[in-house]
C-alpha cells in the first residue's frame, strides 16, 4: 500500500476515534478513573495506528470499532462529518 494512503487512513481514523472520545468526555461518560483507563488504551492505539494501518484487515477492524463507538455516542446522527 502507498505510504501516503496509509498516512491518510491513519490520520482519518485517529481523528474519528478522538472525536468519539471527546464526545464521551463532554457527556460525562468518561471521567475520573474511567478516563484514565481509556486514556491508556487510547494512547496505545493512537501511537500504534500508523503501524497497524499497514495490516490488510485494519480497515475492517477500524470500521467495526468506529461503529461500536458510534453506538455509544450517536455522533453520526448528532454531528455528521462533512466531506473533504
Amino acid at each position: 500500500m502507498d505510504p501516503n494512503k496509509v498516512r491518510a487512513l491513519s490520520n482519518f481514523y485517529r481523528e474519528e476515534f478522538l472525536r468519539h472520545i471527546a464526545h464521551l468526555e463532554t457527556c460525562g461518560v468518561l471521567d475520573g478513573a474511567g478516563r484514565g483507563d481509556v486514556g491508556c488504551d487510547c494512547h496505545r492505539l493512537m501511537s500504534g495506528l500508523d503501524d497497524i494501518c499497514w495490516h490488510e484487515q485494519f480497515p475492517a477492524v477500524a470500521e467495526t470499532l468506529l461503529q461500536r463507538f458510534d453506538t455509544l455516542t450517536h455522533l453520526s446522527r448528532l454531528a455528521p462529518r462533512k466531506g473533504h
